[in-house]
Parts: C-alpha cells; sequence; structure tokens
C-alpha cells in the first residue's frame, strides 16, 4: 500500500482532507491533490499515478472530461478511475460507463464505502495482491 500513489481530485477542499485522512488511516502514504481536472493532468505528467478518486462536478475541466483524458493517455490509461459524486440517475451512470470509469462512489461517502471501492480496483487492476 505504501508505493501505491492515489490522485484525489475535488474542487472542494475539505472534501479532499477526508479523503486523504481515510487513505492514510487505510496505510496509504503517497496521496496527492487536485482541485481540478487541469491540475490533475499536470500532477500525473510528473508523479505516477496508481488510481484516480475523482469528483465529477468541477470546473474548468470536470471528472467525465478528465476520465475521457486519462483513457486517451498511453501511460495512465488502464489505471483505475473511480468517480466521486452525487449524480446518481441511471443516466448519469451510464455516461459514466461509456467514458471507461471503474467504478462509482455517490456521495455522502463512508469510511467503508471508499476503502471498498479503493481496494477492490486496485486488486482488480492487479495493482495490490
Amino acid at each position: 500500500r505504501e508505493e501505491v500513489s492515489i490522485l484525489v481530485v475535488d474542487d472542494v477542499h475539505a472534501m479532499q482532507v477526508q479523503i486523504k485522512e481515510l487513505l492514510l488511516s487505510f496505510g496509504f502514504r503517497k496521496i496527492f491533490l487536485a482541485s481540478n481536472g487541469i491540475e490533475a493532468q499536470k500532477i500525473s505528467q510528473t508523479q505516477p499515478v496508481h488510481l484516480w478518486l475523482v469528483d465529477w462536478q468541477m470546473a474548468p475541466c470536470d471528472g467525465i472530461e478528465l476520465l475521457k483524458w486519462v483513457r486517451a493517455q498511453g501511460s495512465v490509461k488502464s489505471m483505475p478511475f473511480l468517480m466521486v459524486t452525487a449524480e446518481n440517475t441511471k443516466e448519469k451512470v451510464l455516461q459514466a460507463i461509456q467514458s471507461g470509469v471503474d467504478d462509482y462512489l455517490v456521495k455522502p461517502l463512508t469510511a467503508a464505502q471508499i476503502q471498498n471501492k479503493v481496494y477492490g480496483a486496485l486488486l482488480k487492476k492487479g495493482i495490490l495482491t
């Protein structure tokens, strides 16, 4: 877990901090924070990213735009991408799936939900064994 890099992308600083604290409590140590998709892209070009944990509603680059960008990149396109959002309509879930999301977390978040989704995605992709 200590070698796994996680990028948390959310335009609400309090949410970034809350998710980071939970990830630290699960044993992850390499956690990067960004407040929008543009910042996340810049971080991913200088740091390895093994898991993307991304809010949907952000500007100037939202979660779906970032997801499409990630899936078009050679180096990170296969890394797990978890969408964090209050958007839970069938249309929104379908849009995220069609764009290549690995899993979906609906706000409000619980520690157990984050832990299950993060570990599930990392195990599924073989990043954790």
